[in-house]
């Protein structure tokens, strides 16, 4: 295969990876009001002629015949990382076609060095890799802004900016611009901060020193109260499968599926109040409702996306937090070391058998004494360093993978 036919196949592959988001309303623009082009040509009054892109996006407002956003995507399949001249002709072309409503995107199979990346931030374009999986890969960034508090020196995409309002993506302008109302569940494209365990616990301490527990196990009654009261929140229970919870925000809703059983209800619950207290301003005004799954509300490390790992981690930290309150769980765990005679205060899972017997137990005891399930009372254990366990990552080790 030459190489020009490898450039068209790899150009064919984005094409259809873009169309396949597209239609699955996944990608920066709604699909619904976004047609995908290959090969479209538009005028350039330099050459008083049409320039032909790789592949390019209109998206129109409800009711245009004309696309208000263009995004122009080129492809690159080379041997090398994509150089600065290609960036510099890919710029020419887009001041050509028109800069005011028009967003560029490259595309590599390879990547970008680092010189690139910086002149490609310098002129907003943006650039992605596709990794052996069909994924896209976001590798530029937009450069910080003095007005905006960016925690722990993170980096955020950068689009344009409306008024005060800084957009990271094709969705957060068009909302700005008031093109769309609502875009459905797209966590990748938020801007979550990361917060600490410290933090997240000390905001679960703050709802349990309410009367929100029966000698230091929570009550889900009480807690529904206290929320219901305090956020004027509707909280139901209701058939949802397979969706396991969701918080709606209009009007304010949380609804848990009946058919779960006791001890991932109440997990749920907690995750849900965890999305309310943490997220809602993330959340309101941008998506309708945050449904949550087996994939979203599992306590390992699996999420591929950033944005969403990040914030699924976080109201799971809440959630171990809620029904694990530290004072008391510490408590207990302490008791059952005296009464087994250990005096390191920790069990260390090893091989041995007299070891996972011990954690066996203890976790056990734990899972019935506070209502939760056994996994959520191992990973307290091991993030307190209650549990050493060199088999499994501890859940402050998983909040602090999901800081990069």
């Amino acid at each position: 295969m030459n190489t020009t036919q490898k450039g068209n196949d790899f150009e064919n592959r984005v094409f259809f990876l873009i169309n396949d988001l597209l239609e699955k309303d996944e990608f920066t623009v709604p699909g619904k009001r976004s047609r995908i082009h290959q090969k479209k040509g538009y005028y350039s009054e330099n050459r008083k002629n049409e320039i032909i892109t790789d592949i390019s996006i209109e998206t129109f407002l409800p009711g245009a015949t004309e696309y208000s956003i263009l995004n122009i995507i080129e492809c690159k399949f080379l041997n090398k990382n994509v150089a600065i001249d290609d960036i510099e002709e890919f710029d020419s072309k887009l001041n050509q076609i028109g800069r005011h409503n028009s967003k560029g995107f490259i595309v590599s199979n390879k990547g970008f060095a680092k010189t690139t990346i910086n002149f490609a931030k310098s002129l907003k374009i943006g650039l992605l890799k596709i990794k052996s999986n069909n994924e896209f890969e976001w590798i530029n960034y937009r450069k910080k802004y003095e007005t905006i508090d960016f925690e722990n020196d993170e980096t955020e995409p950068f689009l344009a900016k409306v008024g005060n309002k800084i957009c990271n993506n094709i969705a957060d302008f068009l909302l700005a611009i008031k093109a769309i109302d609502f875009y459905n569940q797209k966590d990748k494209f938020l801007t979550v901060k990361f917060l600490t365990a410290d933090y997240i616990k000390s905001i679960a301490d703050r709802i349990l020193k309410y009367d929100v527990t029966n000698y230091g196990v929570l009550d889900t009654k009480k807690l529904i109260q206290f929320i219901n009261e305090k956020y004027l929140i509707e909280i139901q229970f209701e058939r949802l499968y397979p969706i396991m919870g969701k918080v709606e925000f209009d009007p304010l809703k949380i609804v848990i599926d009946t058919t779960l059983d006791e001890h991932r209800q109440r997990f749920t619950l907690c995750h849900e109040i965890g999305h309310l207290v943490l997220h809602k301003k993330i959340f309101e005004n941008k998506i309708k409702k945050k449904e949550d799954s087996e994939y979203t509300l599992s306590l390992n490390n699996t999420i591929t996306d950033l944005i969403t790992r990040r914030i699924e981690i976080q109201a799971n930290i809440f959630a171990s937090y809620l029904l694990l309150p530290s004072e008391h769980f510490q408590l207990e765990v302490f008791k059952f070391f005296i009464k087994n005679k250990i005096s390191k205060n920790y069990i260390h899972l090893d091989k041995q058998p007299i070891n996972q017997l011990l954690a066996t137990q203890l976790i056990s005891e734990m899972s019935n004494k506070f209502n939760a399930s056994q996994e959520a009372v191992r990973l307290r254990l091991i993030d307190t360093n209650l549990l050493k366990d060199t088999t499994r990552f501890s859940y402050r080790s998983l909040l602090e993978h999901s800081k990069i």
